[in-house]
């Protein structure tokens, strides 16, 4: 495990060799919590990672999963103050962003991954960003 840590004497920097986008998951309408959270990471991880696209242009891919043991806690928080409508989020990162966008537009991803996708993954709400990224804590 890697252990960066800039101090005052170091100054924070994006990186400029990688991006990151990040897809804040939107639930299928109808679909519990624990449904979307166990199919996201059971079955799709899978799907995803199996294509060949995914495998040749991506460096990570990560999934983040909110915890509903930790809504009071954050409720009880003056940091936001309104519940969140994303159960996760899901992040890419490339050498670029457009290695991460030719995966979404590739035909075996529109053929095994996109109808996955459709049994828990609501694209409509979903939101997108897009970005260089620091390191600035990493133990």
């Amino acid at each position: 495990m890697s252990s960066t840590s800039n101090t005052d004497s170091t100054a924070s920097t994006l990186r400029k060799d990688r991006v990151r986008l990040a897809v804040l998951m939107a639930p299928k309408p109808g679909l519990s919590f624990e449904e979307f959270d166990r199919y996201w990471l059971d079955v799709h991880a899978n799907v995803f990672s199996s294509i060949a696209i995914a495998k040749r242009n991506l460096l990570k891919y990560e999934q983040f999963h909110l915890d509903p043991k930790y809504d009071d806690v954050i409720a009880a928080q003056s940091l936001a103050k309104s519940k969140s409508p994303f159960r996760g989020i899901a992040i890419f990162e490339a050498t670029t962003l457009e290695k991460i966008f030719e995966i979404f537009q590739d035909e075996e991803y529109l053929r095994v991954v996109v109808p996955d996708e459709l049994k828990f993954f609501d694209h409509e709400n979903a939101q997108i960003l897009a970005g260089p990224f620091a390191t600035i804590i990493d133990l």
